[in-house]
């Protein structure tokens, strides 16, 4: 009898012995992994972009929503937006379907226009409403 019980702990204390000694040469062997930064143009909304996959960026998924003229507001900083170009977007926001908001503002990306401060924090209202 205490041959087998001290086989048992013997086989214990081996089995702990290397179940520890492969948990540290695990985490010896892990690279740190690098945390990138959101890119400079980040509306700081993660969660919305990752829950809608708001940031693809491959070109060939641009799609119009009936909005080619705000092609003209490429690049513009969205602090310099006056009233009546707010307006435009606003318009063009609120024609559209809530769950089309999300591939809206994926052409938008893709198509380097940037929301008006204002439009964009109604957008992304919808979103998280939906996401609720």
């Amino acid at each position: 009898m205490e041959i087998l019980l001290f086989s048992i702990l013997g086989a214990l204390i081996i089995a702990f012995i290397a179940t520890k000694y492969s948990t540290n040469n695990d985490k010896s062997t892990q690279e740190p992994q690098s945390v990138e930064p959101p890119p400079a143009d980040c509306c700081g909304a993660h969660e919305v972009c990752e829950k809608f996959n708001l940031t693809v960026t491959d070109p060939s998924e641009i799609i119009y929503f009936e909005d080619e003229e705000l092609d003209r507001f490429k690049d513009k900083d969205p602090a310099t937006y006056s009233a009546e170009e707010s307006e435009i977007f606003r318009e063009v926001l609120e024609t559209m379907k809530p769950y089309e908001v999300s591939e809206w503002l994926k052409s938008l990306r893709l198509r380097r226009i940037k929301l008006p401060l204002q439009v964009r924090e109604e957008a992304l209202s919808i979103l998280r409403k939906l996401r609720a």
